[in-house]
């Protein structure tokens, strides 16, 4: 599909999209702590991407953000307006769900102009508005048509422009494209990336998925047991985890952990004294100032693990490995490495071709690399 041609929004002066959570928390019968004592400021026009597994309370979040339930400690606050009491029909929202809420009885260009009509709007306004969403969503030959009759991707891009006619404060998306093929997907990212850009309104999304987070999001809120973890943009959380679980969750590969300690000549690696590396100044006083007894946890993503071909070169630099399983992907191929009973894993361009059973010299730098405590898990460096 050719991208869709640019129509500016002209839409009136709107209300302060900033948030802010002051201490909230939220407790359901049996003293079960779905969210815990969260401050969080999202900024005017930001695209905010909540992540984590299920039962994070990322969705809780999203719902006390549409008044859909009431903090059991803190304040919510919209702007300067205090949030925790005001129903969700003068929260000035608009929602996106992964089921999506269209009439079946009405055609397009009804099932977006519904919400208008419940609010009095004139039928002037209500044209106006429909033409500018229809345009910015290229959704212009679907007007008359059912719903019946359109695609799941069709459908979804009707969700969003009968959530966007509305010009609210705030958008809330919970997972609306989880139920889509990943082609379509990825299309529906780019589409709300730009939908985010042309009107600039604040963007709380809610996903599972760390893929569509890092492609989406102005900053990510990673959340766990209901608190939140890291909160940055993208990348930040990509090269610098706050901790080991961040590390895991994030990326599109599992990251290698290998068991650490510190020796004379560097550092022990895969638990054994099996391979030893030289170690960073920076590395090593940060082991030492943990006062773990010179152990820990060194991760290392799959795509920043090297390898060179034994064969070809026999004097290649690293720790001696086989390769055990692979999978192409594409654009890369996915290795499993054996080395010593331990199980590694590599990502490398399909210009760079192993067998299953070549011997390979595996690498890595430390810049590359994240280092953990081995009891909590927190980054050292």
């Amino acid at each position: 599909m050719n991208p869709p041609p640019h129509h500016p929004i002209t839409t009136p002066p709107k209300a302060n999209g900033s948030i802010r959570f002051a201490g909230v928390g939220k407790q359901f019968e049996g003293g079960v702590a779905a969210v815990k004592d969260l401050d969080l400021e999202i900024q005017d026009g930001e695209l905010l991407v909540l992540l984590g597994p299920s039962g994070c309370g990322k969705t809780t979040t999203l719902n006390m953000l549409a008044g859909l339930e009431r903090p059991s400690t803190g304040q919510l606050s919209f702007g300067d307006q205090a949030m925790n009491d005001v129903p969700p029909e003068e929260r000035d929202i608009a929602m996106v769900f992964q089921s999506i809420a269209l009439y079946p009885h009405l055609n397009v260009r009804d099932n977006i102009g519904m919400g208008l009509r419940t609010r009095r709007v004139s039928r002037q306004e209500i044209a106006a508005r429909t033409s500018e969403v229809v345009h910015i969503l290229d959704i212009a030959p679907l007007l008359d048509r059912r719903i019946h009759q359109l695609s799941g991707g069709q459908r979804q891009r009707v969700a969003i422009a009968k959530a966007l006619v509305r010009r609210p404060r705030l958008f809330l998306l919970d997972e609306p494209f989880s139920s889509l093929d990943a082609s379509l997907r990825r299309q529906m990212r780019s589409e709300l990336v730009r939908i985010h850009r042309e009107v600039e309104t604040t963007m709380v999304f809610v996903t599972h998925d760390q893929e569509e987070a890092m492609a989406i999001a102005d900053r990510i809120g990673v959340m766990s047991a209901g608190e939140l973890i890291q909160l940055g943009p993208p990348l930040d959380i990509y090269r610098a985890p706050r901790n080991l679980w961040v590390a895991q969750f994030i990326g599109a590969h599992p990251i290698n952990v290998i068991e650490a300690s510190l020796a004379a000549n560097g550092v022990s690696l895969l638990g054994d004294g099996a391979w030893t590396k030289t170690v960073s100044p920076e590395v090593r006083t940060a082991v030492e100032r943990q006062g773990s007894g010179g152990t820990f946890l060194v991760g290392v993503r799959p795509e920043h693990l090297s390898l060179a071909s034994v064969e070809r070169s026999p004097a290649a630099d690293g720790w001696r490995a086989e390769i055990y399983t692979r999978q192409i992907l594409g654009t890369d191929i996915l290795y499993e490495l054996q080395t010593n009973g331990h199980l590694l894993t590599a990502v490398t361009p399909t210009a760079q071709v192993f067998e299953v059973g070549d011997r390979v010299a595996i690498d890595f730098a430390w810049s590359d690399a994240f280092v953990f405590d081995r009891a909590s898990g927190n980054a050292l460096v």
